[in-house]
Formats: C-alpha cells, structure tokens, sequence
C-alpha cells in the first residue's frame, strides 16, 4: 500500500488509502479517506471529533502517474462542532468543495493552457476532463484579467493578426517589444475603437516610440493619442514592399512568356524567387544547387543560376539591382546621410522607370519620415511581434478556432504572460458569454 502512496503522491500523513482496485484499461480506483480524528471547524476555528454521520462517496479524477490512470473513492464524513452547534463536511486538499476534479488535474490544466501547442479539445481528453470543464478554467483564468492596459511602457508596436471575428476579419495585438511582452489583443483594428481604447491609459504623453507598418489609421491613432511619441515604420514592412515591386515584375514575365516556355519555369522556381528576393551578402555563392539543364541534372552556382534569370528582362536586372541597394542602405546605413541615401534611391527607381519600382518608391517617399526613425534605434522594430504573430496562428489553427474572442484573447495573454501583469485594471463588467 505504501508504494500507492509514493505513486500518486498522496501525504499518508493525511490521508488514508482503503482500499485498491484494478479497473482494466490502466485505470486504478483508491478508495481514501481523512486520517486525522479531529477535524477543524469552519465556523468557530475549534477542533472537534464528533462525527455526525458518513456521505455517499464521490469519484474524483486525479492525476494519470506512471502510465496509469488514477481515480480517487473519497469517502468525507460530516461532523459536529460542540463549540458552535454547526454541522459542517470534512475538506481534504484533494479537491475543492464544489466539483469532482482533483486540485492537482487543476493544475495540470492550467500548466497545459500555457503550451500554445495544445488545443483545448486535446487538453481535456489528456487529463480526463470535459472541454466545458477546461473552457470554464480558461474562463476562471480570464476572469482576473484587465479590460485594459492602463500604463503603457515607453516603447510600443501595434500590428493585426487574421482572426476573423464577429467584429472584423483582423484583431488588433498591442506588445511592449523591447522587453518582450504582449499587453493587450482587441477584437478590431479600427481607428474608431482604437481611439476609445487608449482613452483608458493613464500615461499617453509618456510613450516615446510607436512602432507599426505603413497601415494609416495606426499612424493617426499615434498623432491623437501619443502626441509626444515618434512613429517608427518597422524595417520588415518597408522592405516587404521592395521585395513586392521585385516580385510584381517576375509575375509580369511570366504572364508575358507562357507556362511552356523556359523563362517561365526559372521565373516559376521556388528556390529561384527566393534567390531573387534574398539579400546578396547573405548567400553562400559557392554551394552548388541541383538544377535541371538540357534534360540531365547538373550541379550549377547560385551565381549561374541568378544570371540566367536576370538575362530575361532588363527590367528584372534594374529592379534586382534597385533591391540590392536598398538593402545596402538598411544593413549598413551611414547615419549622418541616410536620408539623402534614400531620397538618391528614390530618384533612381523614378529615373529607371520601370512601373512597380516607381509605385514603391512613391509609398517610400510618403513614410519617409516614419521610415527615418527605424535608424534610431535597432530595437525598434516588430521582430517580438511578428514572432508572436507566428504562435498564434499555431494557437488558433491546432483549436480550429474558438467560440469566444475572449477565450481567444485570454488563451493568448495567458500563453505569453503566464501570469497577469500588475500595471493593468481589471473591469468586473469583462464577462465572457459563452
């Protein structure tokens, strides 16, 4: 019997095990009750042995342990207090007074909703519970949540993830990227709501940096509500819209030379658009890549192969090369010119003519500004948020979804806090309706 008591971690000090039972499948029933005679009164705080009589023993789910799964026979007694005249149940530390899932099954729920990896439906059936039950722990978690962020740290970025919610396809993700938290995630990304929202911060005037893309109702939503703070575009969105201009003009070629031809296929090549798109000084030029040549498999040079497809268009070539320095002027910038670095690169992409690059030239001449402020500081970019971008996707698609954005949103904050940040004002009209 002892070794029951090692296996499921039970004090024998406390509790006594009755009785053991073989259920089949893995599953062990022990029938425990309290060991102490003398139990504590709730009402008055004073001991008594009195017991008044025994009640139906309940079935509590404990935790699986060694390969096995464990349920519990808890058999409570009632006592009476001589003290107080009071009638009241036993409690033991196994379980609440109220449900028949073990305190430690609790645990391991809660331990479980922090993996972004499991779904709430796996959760459950892994520790022999409901997904209601597993949902209303979700809600308990919630409901010590804040409705809003009430002070905001001095650096900021906002960004949008697809969640296509009762109130719009995008919900909106509000981080503190410098020290890697996610504070908020709101059901919208409109201005209007936005602007409502961040009427509930305290210390607007005191955030220095937003950083965001070139989306304009998050710029306008800075100049209202952080009057002091400077917009910073994040470097991954601008440079986004480079690759896209260069991306737009291979997509032109193709249409222009037909699926049959040999053009269309080096321009079709996964590995080719991601040659094209990658920074030069970021690839190895001397590691052979397999490539059909002729109808025979040959090893060729990414150098050879970069070539041949540049040879297609001069465009193509012009817009690679516009590429290239682009990037020159992110990963090496000369503070003191970098502004007139960029306004040469915009007067060469208009001089070249070519019309994807004159397009992106002119979005880049409009955010120049915002652009500009991306040089201040390394660490002022969207890198944290585009990292948790990535893990909810994994949460919303491993859970197909969920019925309540709030159970979304609380997964979320929960996942990525693990416990609820001090800085924040809980609202007790924040109920989730499930």
């Amino acid at each position: 019997m002892k070794d029951y008591y090692l296996l499921i971690g039970l004090n024998g000090k406390e509790i006594k095990i009755l009785d053991v039972n073989q259920r089949g499948n893995g599953l062990i029933e022990l029938d425990i009750e309290n060991r102490k005679k003398k139990v504590r009164c709730p009402i008055c705080n004073k001991f008594t042995s009195s017991v008044h009589d025994k009640l139906k023993p309940i079935k509590s789910v404990y935790l699986d342990s060694c390969g096995s799964k464990v349920d519990l026979i808890i058999h409570k007694k009632r006592y009476h207090c001589y003290n107080c005249n009071k009638i009241f149940t036993e409690q033991l530390n196994i379980n609440t007074s109220k449900g028949n899932i073990s305190n430690k099954v609790k645990i391991q729920i809660r331990k479980d909703l922090l993996n972004y990896n499991l779904s709430l439906k796996y959760i459950a059936e892994k520790n022999r519970v409901s997904i209601t039950f597993v949902e209303n722990e979700m809600l308990d978690i919630i409901s010590g949540m804040p409705k809003y962020v009430v002070n905001l740290p001095r650096v900021i970025s906002f960004d949008e993830f697809k969640a296509d919610t009762k109130e719009g396809k995008y919900a909106f993700i509000l981080n503190d990227p410098i020290h890697k938290k996610v504070l908020d995630i709101l059901p919208k990304r409109k201005k209007e709501y936005l602007l409502q929202y961040f009427t509930h911060c305290n210390n607007r005037y005191s955030v220095e940096f937003v950083i965001s893309d070139m989306y304009e109702p998050y710029l306008l939503v800075t100049q209202i509500m952080f009057p002091k703070a400077k917009y910073v575009v994040d470097r991954f969105h601008y440079t986004t819209y480079i690759m896209d201009a260069l991306d737009d003009i291979r997509i032109r070629l193709q249409k222009l030379y037909g699926e049959k031809s040999k053009e269309y296929k080096l321009l079709k090549n996964k590995k080719n658009v991601s040659l094209l798109r990658k920074y030069s000084n970021e690839i190895n030029w001397w590691v052979f890549t397999k490539r059909y040549k002729n109808g025979h498999m040959v090893d060729t040079l990414p150098i050879d192969i970069l070539d041949d497809i540049l040879k297609i268009s001069n465009d193509l070539m012009e817009g690679y090369y516009l590429k290239e320095e682009f990037l020159d002027i992110i990963h090496h910038p000369n503070q003191m010119n970098v502004e007139t670095q960029i306004n040469k690169w915009i007067s060469k992409c208009i001089e070249k003519n070519i019309p994807e690059f004159i397009e992106t030239a002119k979005t880049i001449s409009r955010w120049k500004e915002y652009i500009l402020n991306s040089f201040i500081d390394e660490r002022y970019s969207n890198g944290y948020t585009e990292g948790t971008n990535n893990k909810i996707k994994v949460i919303k698609r491993i859970a197909f979804g969920y019925k309540s954005f709030e159970l979304f949103r609380g997964r979320i904050l929960y996942i990525f806090n693990g416990k609820i940040s001090g800085s924040m004002k809980h609202k007790n009209d924040s109920k989730v309706k499930k």
